[in-house]
């Protein structure tokens, strides 16, 4: 039965819709049908097992020859303690280990012959501990004894530069945590860390101790709270953990404060300060957000383990975001990495499915001992020395505060507000002697890249989705076909 309605304005007769619309909508739901089966055919990739692991052995393969980070001593120790804390890629750790021993006056007395950078002497001290090398010789450098004559009388540690102190937040703290691994930390370093504390009960950048401009942040909170705990000091660590815990974000996520946006790096601080203070709930949601920053099984297999900064985005700043997260993801604050059981090879991301239908899986660059020197000489990934220790006092915009978090002598921040925030105003800096921001060196590209391969692609597991979609394809256009047939023929008998 044909249906027919009178146009108002011509009173000629006219066919209803509802065949056309029939004639698509048989196509729609055949299309439907067809498209269905695709998404339980093509299995979803499987998850990374051992995030930390794969975090560590992406890194290793964007080693420069196989021992450094682009010549970023900061970097470099970072990655050094990374790979310790997933307890692999210990050969890699043990080379650049032996780089950084070699290049150590470079970054401990960075100005001149005299002088001492507090944070890059207290780290290089903190990762010759680690790796179970000895801190008082290493590359010729008594870095424990370094650290004790820049102590001032009240215990706090300062530079001695031509640039002026650029001490700070994280240069005290990684002092404490390096000084207790070697039995020769002062009670009044530990007390003078616990008096900077801010009334809000977090820590600021600033060792200024001036109550009306004290301003917490994640990033100095975290430092201060593991050196304070594993100095044996968890009652004055409390309130920051209190304050840590309301400053998280409803995603699990930390920013440098709470109007910034969660970055993965005052996460990563945030999550192992929480972890040495026994803050398992807190801890568990701010590693679950951090595992949504890491390139998986979906990803091109060349970015598989990495971490971006905001997004899964794998570019110029992951291997800095990486570095600085493989031990929150491993579950081990700064003060507890140990690498002398670290295996020697880095682990490799398995990406096969469950049940071994297909898939793949990536080796890592040191798949023998010998794969690693050659090793991927794709350290231009991590945007060379992109910040941290590449000039000044490093990191900050590397020049204002020995890093931290892009503020200056007294705690604020710069021009532009937050630091973590995309844009000038951010700043770079490697984990614990200089901060957990980015940007290149001389502040002019702070922005975050954009693009790359988070989200990844389809895997290729099981039958292909394009066959199917190219019969649903056909029957759409033949429904289609099948209407301006009929319409044809009813304007011909009209």
């Amino acid at each position: 039965m044909t249906h027919t309605v009178v146009d108002q304005e011509t009173g000629s007769r006219r066919g209803r819709p509802w065949r056309r619309a029939a004639a698509l909508a048989s196509g729609a739901v055949l299309t439907g049908a067809l498209l269905a089966p695709v998404a339980a055919v093509a299995d979803a990739p499987p998850e990374l097992n051992a995030p930390a692991e794969a975090a560590a052995a992406w890194s290793v393969e964007q080693l420069t020859d196989g021992t450094h980070a682009s010549e970023d001593h900061g970097l470099t120790a970072d990655l050094v303690m990374g790979f310790a804390a997933s307890g692999t890629a210990g050969d890699a750790a043990d080379r650049a280990t032996d780089w950084l021993a070699a290049h150590a006056a470079d970054y401990a007395r960075r100005g001149g012959a005299d002088a001492v950078n507090a944070g890059g002497t207290a780290k290089l001290a903190l990762v010759a501990s680690i790796q179970h090398r000895d801190p008082g010789d290493f590359g010729g450098l008594d870095l424990t004894g370094m650290l004790r004559e820049r102590m001032n009388e009240d215990g706090r540690f300062t530079d001695a530069a031509p640039t002026g102190d650029m001490s700070n937040q994280f240069s005290q703290s990684l002092a404490v945590l390096a000084l207790r691994r070697s039995g020769e930390l002062p009670d009044l370093a530990v007390d003078f860390l616990a008096s900077t504390r801010c009334e809000t009960g977090g820590f600021p950048l600033s060792l200024s101790r001036n109550p009306d401009r004290c301003n917490a942040d994640t990033d100095s909170t975290g430092m201060a709270v593991q050196a304070l705990v594993d100095a044996g000091q968890g009652a004055e660590a409390k309130p920051a953990l209190d304050w840590l815990e309301g400053q998280q974000q409803e995603n699990g996520g930390f920013g440098y404060n709470t109007s910034s946006a969660p970055n993965s790096n005052s996460t990563a601080l945030a999550v192992q300060a929480l972890l040495a203070g026994g803050r398992d709930q807190a801890a568990a949601d701010g590693l679950a957000w951090l595992r949504t920053l890491q390139a998986g099984c979906a990803a091109p297999a060349a970015d598989r383990g990495g971490v971006g900064y905001m997004d899964p985005v794998i570019d110029g700043m992951a291997l800095r975001a990486t570095a600085q997260v493989i031990p929150a993801l491993a579950e081990v604050p700064l003060g507890e990495i140990d690498g002398a059981n670290a295996s020697p090879a880095p682990g490799v991301i398995d990406c096969a499915p469950d049940d071994g239908s297909g898939g793949g899986t990536q080796g890592s660059a040191e798949g023998t001992d010998a794969g690693a020197d050659a090793g991927a000489d794709a350290g231009g990934s991590s945007g060379g020395p992109s910040g941290g220790d590449s000039g000044g006092s490093d990191g900050g915009a590397d020049g204002s505060t020995d890093g931290g978090a892009g503020g200056d002598a007294d705690g604020d921040l710069p021009p532009g507000g937050d630091p973590n925030e995309p844009g000038p105003a951010s700043t770079s800096g490697d984990l614990s002697d200089g901060g957990s921001t980015f940007g290149d060196s001389d502040g002019s590209d702070g922005g975050l890249a954009t693009g790359g391969a988070g989200g990844g692609n389809l895997a290729s597991t099981g039958t292909s989705a394009l066959p199917l979609a190219g019969w649903a394809a056909a029957l759409l256009a033949g429904g289609a076909a099948l209407w301006a047939v009929a319409r044809h023929r009813r304007s011909r008998a009209s």
